[in-house]
């Protein structure tokens, strides 16, 4: 699929298997894929869009499931806050509040907490691969669409490289201290 206008589309697909069900892990990364978008725009255009609106909605959601539905909070842990899971999916909403307002304010804040560590986790990443960042923008300038394929195969040759250069760099100096050493002998 294409976008419209500034913002992109992320398509997410397990190729390999079906997941039913979920790890924090998991949950916290597919938060940080959905943060990606908003967190290259402020390091490539130094400015911040509303092309993200979709992602960072989703983000909110995930996290705020893992608090209320999955009992994935510090101060919660293994209990559902409201009725969760079993609720009102799909049903009328139900408009009695299942819990106190001091109970809504910690959900409320730890939502903003999380979202914050993750964004700027996400900022601090894409920073260091800004190199990357801006190959796989430029080809996507060119191509418009990336299949994970692709995608992949970019990664890795990135990671290849970073990997040849670390080994090389290592090498180097491995070679220059034999070099002083053995010049004092």
């Amino acid at each position: 699929p294409r976008s419209h206008g500034v913002g992109g589309f992320t398509q997410f697909r397990e190729e390999k298997e079906e997941k039913h069900f979920m790890t924090r892990s998991d949950m916290i990364n597919d938060v940080d894929s959905s943060l990606g978008g908003r967190a290259a725009e402020e390091i490539m255009l130094g400015d911040i869009s509303t092309g993200a609106s979709n992602d960072i909605a989703q983000a909110t959601d995930i996290i705020k499931r893992m608090i209320t539905d999955y009992g994935m909070s510090d101060k919660f842990k293994n209990m559902t806050l409201g009725k969760g899971v079993l609720g009102n999916r799909g049903g009328e909403p139900n408009l009695v509040r299942e819990f106190s307002e001091q109970t809504q304010n910690f959900i409320d804040e730890e939502i903003a907490r999380i979202m914050e560590e993750r964004y700027n986790h996400v900022l601090d990443l894409l920073r260091s691969k800004k190199d990357l960042l801006e190959y796989i923008s430029k080809r996507l300038i060119e191509i418009e669409t990336m299949d994970s394929k692709e995608f992949n195969e970019i990664i890795s040759a990135h990671e290849h490289l970073a990997d040849s250069a670390k080994s090389s760099g290592e090498a180097n100096a491995d070679n220059g201290s034999e070099s002083v050493e053995g010049a004092g002998e």
